[in-house]
């Protein structure tokens, strides 16, 4: 449309400006061992909170940057050399839970530390920095800073430890995320990078509302999209960004490399006319032709790509072909690029990474969840390109995935990857627990190294040196650590080396530095801190020399998601890393290059995505990493285990179900729209957003799943932009239909409900004020959320009802709220007070209002169908089905509004009809009227015997059956018909096993 060229026009021609007026002459970090960063953390451990104003000088070098740790207002940088800051509590905790919202006032909260960051250049081993506070003066020198050394002054008040040295590669008002690098021979770097324009700014978004506006068509605004650059870093400097693509484009994700003739590809996914496909393009000077690598109908995404030594570009990435995920790659030829070759054996496939070694060789790993868990495989490629034959790295009951890969200088293949327990997304819940292991609940990284045919791993462990803050002073004030295992005792196990540190060490990076020490990257979550935003997340990195590990090392300003991953290659005397941060731990944002708290950006948002460029060099000489063959426990060629079989069976016989209604055959669509993820402030345990369409995809075999997370992050676009996007990108059209949702919450008595769209571009609604709870009117917010959902096409529903998020149901409009959660696998059951897993007053998790049953609303005459979903945490155990016309967005979305859904806990097939009184047949959630008694037919086929299966009727139990079968069948007819008055029947069927099914109901009409 007109408006969307304008807007991008508009975003393209300022960020063009942007960079053109601040890059030029800005220097950036080259790993140099002159070159260190320092982290200063004041008031570790004060009970009280203290005025830490101070100033620092270098008795050689120089201060390059000086930035805050955790400033908030009016804490700030003064100048090069000198800040204002102070500690402060914490906030205190939100609970629902009565008994403990007294102990989690501001009076118990903790004292958090804040702190500096130093980045300084020119020093040597005998530089001396001087600190001088409104606390006490204290010194370090650089030769104390070791790398893993955490000095401590002032009475232990202060923490001192070296970090990376990190500057700011630009100041945008985009979203700058997703960069890859490449590095030349000379040592100068390519940085491809994706960044997002905003459509509206943070004041239309995200703001409460005191009234509600006259037109709400804003919220439809076209997003500026997003667009790839290319930049070149030589000698130090930035050059101007080089525009790869048109703006307002759809990306996600991009890779760089540079061939034999040093032209730079620039490798991306986007979407052209809804599908995601791979695109290149060639710069040497001049940009060629964009080229189209992927052809397939099927959707292309996560390119990976590599140089191997004849200078051939390879390219690797995740693609949907024939209803699986696979990975295939391409690579240069003489005549332009190979034909797609199929890397990976089985499906579904996940998270390729490549790299390749100083013989010529090149292998490509990715995670597979082939037999009902994630393994690591890979695939090496001789020098000719010759692929051999794929083979496992970690194949085992656990959950292992997001490998990582680098060849040392003596050309073994190391590979990482992240680790979690063998029932990584099964039943997990509030009420059902010991099953399963929810999405994020620990994370720690596995290691293996491939030298030629043998698997072996390194001779000290690093479990050490990855991050352990929930231990950390333990171990600073003992300063001694546990000695390293003998390398025979190593050698009898593997679970040295997969061993849970802090629980939360993810998403490992692993790189080979030119002087052949092995860099190893983690993410690691801060469980001390939570910021605006939500859980914090930083990288940290550990490196591997002779027999020995160092580490933990901070990469400042890596802040940001968990699933955020730097771009590493190696340089100087170690690594550069460009890293994305959102700002997320600071409350007051100070932008890139010292900008000051107006200078937001054009957008006012201060929590904006920007580029860092980070150095890490290592003091001591390196030495050839030391190896000891490892005890590999490959379960080669396992077959599937017995609970994997049961479960694709009873997945597949509610795919291939179907319930023929007056000719029209409808299939069952099995999925949730309440899945939280870490982009929701509260969703620090709910994982990665790519986490929750694996588990929908493979963990659950769902045919469709909707985000839960709050507004989508708060209202913040970019996160909105992300969440849309992957919607996207991981539809698989007729095998997986995401549907476009977000969770709207608002606490009692209007009640939070999740929204939904069957297409994608419409924003998240603000607020209005909420309603007096003694006051039973119409809540104004509620209506204005109708208005939304009637002026966009969409419908919404209520979830845990009766607790302090629940409502009181004064307020229900048929057409867009067709439907309840009636159970959620993180709560309870709010179907009726006295049914299986509901709440009482002493045990309702979220708070008591039983004014909220849902009961209550059917007495109340709402027409609500049935559905379940998970919110924070729960997986596995809470389905909502719909009857479909066929496997699309569209009919799911259609067979909402017909209320044709029902709740389950378990892959149960439940089939309720009626025939009226002229032969038209009816199913649940169909109103109708007939001249006889009702006669329902009832179908159910459960994954367990069913115990009792229960007819409820205006609220009374009217017929209880206890079958003792898996499959249940029966006709049951009314013998009592109330004439006049629309009645309400449902069914809810309670396994052996304690697993339910609440058929949603019919309104039938006995004519007088």
């Amino acid at each position: 449309s007109p408006l969307k060229i304008d807007i991008m026009f508009y975003w393209h021609l300022r960020w063009s400006l942007l960079v053109t007026l601040t890059l030029p002459g800005f220097i950036a970090p080259i790993a140099r061992a002159d070159q260190i960063g320092v982290r200063i953390r004041f008031g570790v451990g004060d009970t009280t909170v203290a005025d830490w104003d101070g100033s620092v000088a270098v008795s050689e070098g120089k201060v390059l940057k000086i930035d805050g740790w955790r400033f908030q207002n009016p804490d700030k940088i003064v100048d090069l050399n000198s800040w204002k800051a102070k500690t402060r509590k914490g906030a205190a905790r939100r609970t629902n839970n009565p008994n403990r919202a007294q102990a989690n006032n501001n009076n118990n909260a903790p004292v958090f530390d804040n702190g500096v960051l130093l980045a300084l250049d020119g020093v040597s081993a005998t530089t001396k920095v001087s600190v001088n506070t409104l606390q006490g003066k204290f010194e370090f020198t650089v030769d104390e800073l070791s790398l893993g050394t955490v000095l401590e002054r002032l009475d232990r008040r202060i923490e001192i430890e070296r970090t990376a040295s990190t500057l700011a590669i630009a100041n945008t008002p985009t979203d700058d995320d997703h960069p890859a690098l490449a590095a030349a021979a000379d040592g100068s770097l390519a940085l491809a990078f994706v960044s997002f324009t905003a459509g509206l700014d943070r004041d239309q978004r995200a703001r409460a509302y005191t009234k509600e506006p006259s037109d709400l068509s804003f919220l439809k605004t076209p997003a500026g999209g997003d667009q790839v650059w290319l930049r070149f870093q030589r000698d130090g400097a930035w050059s101007e960004a080089i525009a790869i693509t048109d703006p307002g484009q759809d990306v996600y994700k991009c890779a760089v490399a540079m061939d034999a003739a040093g032209a730079t590809w620039v490798i991306w996914s986007a979407a052209h006319d809804h599908n995601f496909d791979i695109w290149a393009r060639r710069y040497d000077g001049k940009l060629a032709e964009p080229i189209q690598l992927s052809q397939d109908a099927g959707t292309d995404n996560f390119p990976v790509a590599t140089t191997d030594k004849s200078g051939k570009v390879w390219v690797a990435w995740q693609a949907a072909r024939d209803g699986s995920l696979v990975i295939v790659s391409r690579h240069q030829t003489a005549s332009g690029w190979s034909d797609e070759f199929r890397v990976s054996p089985a499906g579904n496939c996940w998270s390729p990474a490549i790299a390749s070694s100083n013989s010529g060789e090149v292998a490509i790993a990715w995670d597979t969840y082939d037999k009902g868990d994630y393994d690591i495989w890979l695939r090496r490629f001789a020098a000719d390109g010759k692929p051999l034959a794929a083979q496992p790295a970690a194949e085992t009951e656990e959950h292992q995935a997001r490998p990582a890969l680098c060849y040392d200088l003596q050309g073994r293949l190391w590979c990482a990857w992240e680790q979690s327990g063998a029932t990584w997304g099964k039943n997990w819940g509030a009420l059902v627990q010991g099953q399963g292991i929810p999405l994020y609940q620990d994370r720690s990284v596995g290691l293996r190294v491939l030298d030629g045919d043998q698997w072996k791993l390194p001779s000290a462990s690093f479990k050490n040196v990855l991050p352990n803050l929930s231990k950390r002073r333990a171990v600073v004030r003992n300063r001694v650590r546990a000695p390293e295992p003998e390398a025979e005792t190593r050698q009898a196990g593997e679970e040295a080396e997969t061993a849970a540190i802090n629980s939360f060490n993810n998403l490992s990076r692993i790189s080979c530095d030119k002087q052949g020490r092995i860099w190893m990257l983690v993410r690691s979550r801060q469980p001390d801190f939570r910021a605006p935003l939500g859980t914090v997340w930083f990288e940290f990195a550990s490196v591997y020399s002779g027999a020995a590990w160092t580490g933990p090392v901070l990469l400042p300003h890596s802040d940001n998601l968990l699933y955020n991953l730097p771009a590493v290659v190696p340089q100087g005397n170690g690594l550069v890393a460009v890293h994305s941060s959102d700002h997320r731990q600071s409350r007051q944002i100070q932008r890139a290059q010292g900008g000051s708290n107006s200078e937001l950006g054009d957008n006012g948002d201060p929590f904006i995505n920007d580029l860092y460029i980070s150095v890490l060099n290592s003091p001591s000489a390196a030495k050839v990493p030391e190896l000891v063959p490892a005890k590999v426990n490959l379960v080669t060629g396992r077959g599937l285990s017995e609970a994997v079989i049961k479960e694709r069976a009873e997945i597949a016989r509610c795919r291939d179900f179907r319930a023929t209604i007056n000719g029209e055959a409808l299939r069952i669509q099995r999925g949730e729209f309440h899945r939280h993820t870490e982009i929701s402030g509260d969703g620090g345990g709910d994982g990665a957003l790519e986490d929750m369409w694996r588990y929908a995809i493979d963990v659950a075999g769902m045919d469709w799943i909707g985000n839960g997370d709050h507004d989508n992050g708060a209202g913040r676009e970019y996160t909105w932009w992300l969440t849309q996007k992957t919607t996207d990108v991981f539809h698989m059209p007729g095998r997986f239909d995401p549907l476009f949702t977000y969770e709207r919450s608002v606490k009692y008595p209007e009640g939070h409900r999740n929204v939904i769209f069957p297409y994608r571009g419409v924003r998240t609604l603000p607020r209005l004020p909420i309603t007096d709870r003694d006051e039973f009117r119409p809540a104004p917010d509620t209506q204005m959320l109708y208005k939304y959902l009637h002026q966009f096409g969409g419908i919404c529903a209520v979830h845990t009802s009766a607790t302090s998020m629940g409502t009181d149901w004064r307020d229900n409009d048929p057409e867009v709220e067709p439907f309840v959660e009636i159970y959620q696998g993180a709560r309870q059951n709010y179907e009726r007070p006295d049914a299986p897993r509901a709440p009482q007053a002493s045990d309702s998790i979220g708070g008591w209002e039983p004014k909220g049953f849902v009961n209550l609303a059917l007495l109340k005459g709402y027409r609500l169908a049935f559905q379940s979903s998970s919110d924070h945490r729960s997986t596995h155990i809470s389905y909502a089905l719909v009857y479909a016309k066929d496997a699309s967005r569209e009919a799911i979305f259609e067979g909402m509004k017909k209320r044709r859904v029902y709740a389950a806990t378990e892959n149960i097939i439940a089939d309720f009809r009626c025939k009226d009184s002229q032969g038209v047949d009816h199913m649940l959630g169909e109103e109708f009227s007939t001249a006889s008694a009702p006669e329902l037919r009832i179908k159910l086929i459960g994954t367990a015997p069913f115990k009792k299966v229960f007819i409820i009727k205006d609220d009374e139990y009217v017929n209880v059956t206890s079958p003792g079968s898996e499959v249940v069948e029966f006709a049951w007819t009314d013998p009592k018909p109330t004439k006049g008055k629309a009645s309400y029947y449902y069914v809810r069927g309670e396994q052996a096993d304690g697993e339910l099914v609440w058929v949603s109901p019919m309104w039938i009409t006995v004519n007088e």
